[in-house]
């Protein structure tokens, strides 16, 4: 891939940049629209693309374009198609580097990684139906990784376990309504990260000072950091607040106000990443 998409941050942005080696066939209408089969001629017209931006896909058309077009390109951008129901087809791609999605309201299942064993770059975002990640468990080419919710505060995963698996994942962005087993330990695991972010609020500050004690010191993130402060304040109920302390139920102070409170949450998050890191057995709940 000496000319085109390298990673997801090119393949987002190439529309934008005019990108020659980017064919986009987003269709104008605000849901994305619907993809008439026929309009994949348009692909004759441009055999110098590598990177695919398409909406409106429903399973049928989406089946057609990967079996007669699919591989000629390393990179595709699936933008709000959210008929598409079987993503199995993808397997049938073994050159494909980079994937991403926006919005799906069908799919439960991702692909067998296997099968796409080039693939570095992943994003999915605003998924309805996908809870269960076990396919991320093989998807052991991937160094980039974006899952969770653009749009919607919708997406609900049975676990981050699968994710554990993916040793030489990068960077990683995960944003979640709901991680029903409540387990931040799989991401541990990912002692290659360079780049992380969550929510402030996706887990508990133990849970966030467990993770800053178990990932390596070099990696600088504000995920894991104990607050996050706003240049400029916001005004809720009357009260100006620049600082969220990061943990679930934690609350959006005042930097000068609320000074005391701040330095006490500092110290506490601070005295557990010290005593995780002392303790590697100890767990986060």
């Amino acid at each position: 891939m000496n000319q085109g998409a390298r990673t997801l941050g090119d393949l987002h942005g190439a529309r934008m940049s005019g990108a020659p080696w980017l064919l986009d066939l987003v269709q104008p209408e605000i849901g994305g629209g619907r993809f008439d089969a026929s309009a994949l001629s348009a692909l004759e017209a441009r055999p110098d693309a590598t990177a695919l931006r398409i909406s409106g896909l429903d399973q049928a058309t989406f089946e057609s374009l990967v079996s007669g077009h699919g591989a000629r390109f390393s990179a595709l951008y699936f933008w709000k198609c959210p008929r598409i129901q079987d993503l199995g087809p993808l397997e049938d791609l073994p050159d494909l580097r980079l994937v991403s999605f926006f919005w799906n309201q069908r799919a439960t299942r991702l692909w067998d990684f296997a099968r796409t064993p080039r693939l570095t770059g992943l994003r999915l975002y605003d998924f309805t139906r996908l809870h269960d990640l076990v396919d991320l468990a093989r998807a052991s080419s991937v160094v980039e990784l974006e899952i969770g919710d653009a749009v919607w505060d919708s997406l609900v995963v049975t676990s981050l376990q699968p994710l554990a698996a993916l040793s030489g994942l990068t960077s990683l962005s995960l944003s979640a309504k709901r991680i029903d087993d409540g387990r931040v330990e799989p991401l541990g695991e990912l002692q290659q990260l360079e780049s992380l972010t969550f929510p402030a609020k996706q887990f508990t500050m133990r849970q966030v000072a467990w993770l800053r004690a178990r990932l390596p010191e070099a990696l600088v993130s504000e995920a894991l950091e104990p607050l996050r402060r706003y240049s400029e304040p916001r005004t809720y109920n009357g009260k100006e607040r620049d600082v969220l302390l990061v943990g679930k139920r934690k609350p959006f102070l005042n930097s000068v106000v609320d000074a005391a409170r701040i330095r006490r949450h500092v110290a506490e998050f601070d005295r557990l990443v010290a005593e995780f890191r002392a303790d590697p057995s100890s767990l986060p709940d």
